[in-house]
């Protein structure tokens, strides 16, 4: 199965800088066993958004900058 995102959403959440949502949460990424492997920080927002082709240029793109495709 691979390693797992796991997103505590009782832990709060902060503002992300890419898209400007307070959807920035801290996660743990799990090994198949169990084993908490580290944390890291993931939007919501932005991993939403990744899915539509069409988004994916803006939400890649810094909040001060215009895509250009």
């Amino acid at each position: 199965m691979g390693t797992q995102i796991r997103i505590s959403r009782e832990d709060g959440s902060l503002p992300c800088e890419v898209c400007g949502f307070p959807t920035m949460h801290v996660a743990q990424v799990v090994a198949d066993d169990g084993t908490v492997l580290g944390r890291t920080l993931v939007c919501t927002t932005c991993q939403r958004s990744r899915h539509r082709p069409d988004a994916v240029t803006e939400a890649e793109a810094p909040p001060d900058e215009v895509p250009t495709s």
